[in-house]
């Protein structure tokens, strides 16, 4: 993991961050009123956005970043370079990053596995002070994925 600042960042980074930071504040969150923006950079250079999405049955609730991979998928996209994530609280920025829940990281490793190469995961606080980089590998370790089953995921590249 690298932690950085967004003034440090590749122009397609801080990019990637402010294409998140505007899916953020679409967020529909009228139960944690927490908005969480989400970012995909496809091979070709394409940007694929997400918000959360919440749910009065919260299970049924979906992350910035699921959001993001369905609506991509939806496109035609299924391979990936890097996403970034950011969020805040209605009345507050996050000071600290924003980071993948759990299953998200398991989708995100699925969508890693199908890119043939390990996904970029840019994690930022809403106010762009501190930026943490990681890979899915490292904030999923041991992951399991189509590849542990056997499945030809080549066929998905698109």
């Amino acid at each position: 993991m690298k932690k950085t600042s967004f003034n440090k960042l590749k122009a397609e980074d801080q990019a990637l961050l402010r294409a998140a930071q505007a899916a953020m504040e679409r967020a529909y969150n009228p139960y944690s009123q927490y908005f969480v923006g989400s970012a995909l950079l496809t091979p070709d250079g394409q940007t694929v956005t997400g918000s959360n999405f919440e749910n009065a049955s919260y299970s049924v609730t979906i992350c910035s970043e699921r959001s993001a991979i369905v609506r991509a998928s939806a496109m035609g996209h299924n391979v990936f370079k890097k996403i970034a994530v950011l969020g805040r609280g209605a009345k507050s920025p996050s000071k600290d990053v924003v980071s993948p829940c759990g299953v998200c990281r398991q989708m995100l490793f699925e969508s890693s596995q199908i890119s043939g190469a390990p996904l970029e995961v840019i994690m930022c606080s809403s106010d762009m002070k501190k930026v943490v980089i990681a890979t899915i590998d490292e904030l999923l370790p041991l992951g399991f994925g189509p590849a542990s089953l056997g499945v030809n995921i080549k066929r998905f590249r698109r």
